[in-house]
C-alpha cells in the first residue's frame, strides 16, 4: 500500500510541476514590455490592406465612432484572400486610433 500512495505523489507531483511550468510561462509572456512586440508600419503593409485600413478610419470619422462592425471590415478588404498577419495589422492600426470592431451595429 506505501508503494501505491508512493507513486501517486509522484504523479501528482509531475502534474503539479507541469502546470506550474505553463503558469510560469503565462506569467512571463504577460509580464513582457510591451515595447517588444513591434507595431506593423503602415507603410510596409500591401497597398490595398493599406487602402482597407484608409476607408476603414474615415468610415469611423465620418461616422464619429470608435467602434465599427465586422461587416465595415469585410466592406473594406481587398478582394484577395487575407492573410492572418493583415488582419492582425488591421486590428492593431485601428486600436492604435482608439477604433475597435465588433459583431453588431456601429
Amino acid at each position: 500500500m506505501g508503494k501505491q500512495g508512493a507513486g501517486k505523489d509522484n504523479g501528482e507531483d509531475d502534474a503539479h510541476a507541469r502546470r506550474q511550468s505553463i503558469i510560469d510561462g503565462l506569467l512571463a509572456d504577460a509580464l513582457r514590455p510591451a515595447f517588444s512586440y513591434r507595431a506593423p508600419s503602415h507603410e510596409a503593409l500591401p497597398a490595398d490592406i493599406r487602402r482597407a485600413i484608409d476607408r476603414l478610419l474615415a468610415k469611423a470619422e465620418t461616422q464619429r465612432s470608435r467602434c465599427l462592425t465586422y461587416d465595415d471590415l469585410e466592406e473594406a478588404l481587398p478582394p484577395r484572400d487575407v492573410s492572418a498577419e493583415d488582419l492582425e495589422a488591421i486590428f492593431w492600426i485601428l486600436a492604435e486610433h482608439g477604433i475597435e470592431v465588433e459583431d453588431g451595429e456601429a
